[in-house]
């Protein structure tokens, strides 16, 4: 098969084609046929090296996390899944390779892919969809009534951030530029804050939490806008956890209603 991989860290000049055995998938991993992949702000870390100490020295390495597919191979353990399911997810940090014809990954990084969503939509969900939820559910335990800040409301974690927080019943600020208000106002948010002409009095101890998926946006000012016990969370900060089971499961069961 073919995949994307490269010999050594650095930048895209060291990516390549290449021709690489089939994997075979063994006990709780699952063989995908790649129809679609999505590009995050990790896997370019990854490949010029920012990651080493997840990552490690063995190459040559693959690229790439999040994939959609059709299984067409499965391990001896594997119960939940077989051959023929449409399914999305993201392998290991270690593993990577979902550029590629074929990827193998684990069963709990995976999950059945629901029927209204094309494969291009689910391959696009996995790491920043686990980004916001564990920000918002495991990390500050969001619950309904209570008022959230989401920063870069119109990026990827942003826009998941957004949905997860309105299924949840709570009140949605979403901040970027003045230019995306209209599209954030669709999305769901309900009150857009420009973030190049923030004024921090206006929003003093106004908000439970605040989910910052830049990792950087308004770190400096958090603890003026939370109220008393409230959090501040980053979303860049727990991108590559990727405990992704319960994650997935919950986006498919909402996608699909």
């Amino acid at each position: 098969m073919k995949r994307i991989q490269y010999l050594k860290y650095g930048g895209p000049e060291e990516l390549r084609i290449a021709e690489v055995n089939l994997p075979e998938p063994v006990r709780e991993q699952i063989r995908v046929q790649v129809r679609a992949a999505a590009v995050n702000p990790m896997d370019w870390k990854i490949r010029r090296g920012e990651m080493k100490m997840m990552t490690g020295s063995h190459f040559p390495r693959g690229l790439g996390h999040d994939f959609s597919g059709v299984i067409d191979a499965v391990g001896s353990e594997v119960e939940r899944f077989k051959v023929g399911d449409e399914v999305f997810g993201a392998t290991e940090i270690r593993q990577a390779g979902a550029f590629a014809e074929y990827v193998v990954a684990d069963t709990k990084t995976v999950a059945l892919k629901p029927s209204n969503v094309t494969f291009e939509q689910a391959a696009a969900m996995t790491v920043v969809g686990s980004a916001a939820w564990i920000a918002l559910m495991e990390k500050a335990k969001l619950r309904a009534g209570q008022s959230v800040l989401i920063t870069g409301c119109l990026g990827s974690v942003g826009r998941l951030a957004v949905q997860i927080a309105r299924m949840q019943g709570a009140t949605v600020t979403g901040s970027c530029s003045a230019f995306g208000r209209e599209e954030a106002l669709a999305q769901g948010v309900s009150e857009v804050i420009d973030y190049r002409a923030f004024d921090i009095g206006s929003y003093r101890g106004r908000f439970a939490m605040i989910d910052d998926g830049l990792g950087f946006q308004l770190v400096p000012w958090s603890q003026g806008l939370v109220e008393k016990l409230g959090q501040h969370v980053s979303g860049a900060a727990v991108r590559t956890a990727l405990p992704l089971c319960r994650t997935q499961r919950y986006a498919a069961d909402r996608i699909s209603s």
